[in-house]
Formats: structure tokens, C-alpha cells, sequence
């Protein structure tokens, strides 16, 4: 759980500081995978945390 939170933020922050720049032909060039990958990251911290709690509030 705490992971994949970390790694969220370490892909939100990568993302910011390699930016993202037009070339003269007027492409965009920026690290768009990183956005994905940070959601999904924090899905899976989400959906772990929320296993981790129902398991320990309804253990027997």
C-alpha cells in the first residue's frame, strides 16, 4: 500500500520535472506515460489499503 503510493507521487513529480517542450516542427514532447502509471498507482494504494483494513477490522 504505502508503495504504490510512493511510486504515484514519484511519477506525478517525475512527470513535472522533465516537462514537456514543442520542437520547431510543432510536436509535443512530454513524458505522457507517467500520468497513467500514477493513477493505477494510486487505484492499487487504494484498493490494497481498503483490503488491509477489512481484513483487520473483520478477523476473527
Amino acid at each position: 500500500m504505502f508503495i504504490s503510493l510512493v511510486l504515484s507521487i514519484g511519477c506525478f513529480v517525475l512527470f513535472e520535472m522533465i516537462g514537456s517542450t514543442v520542437d520547431s516542427n510543432g510536436i509535443l514532447h512530454e513524458p505522457f506515460f507517467l500520468i497513467p502509471f500514477g493513477c493505477l498507482f494510486i487505484i492499487i494504494g487504494f484498493v490494497s489499503g481498503l483490503i488491509h483494513w477489512y481484513q483487520r477490522k473483520f478477523a476473527k
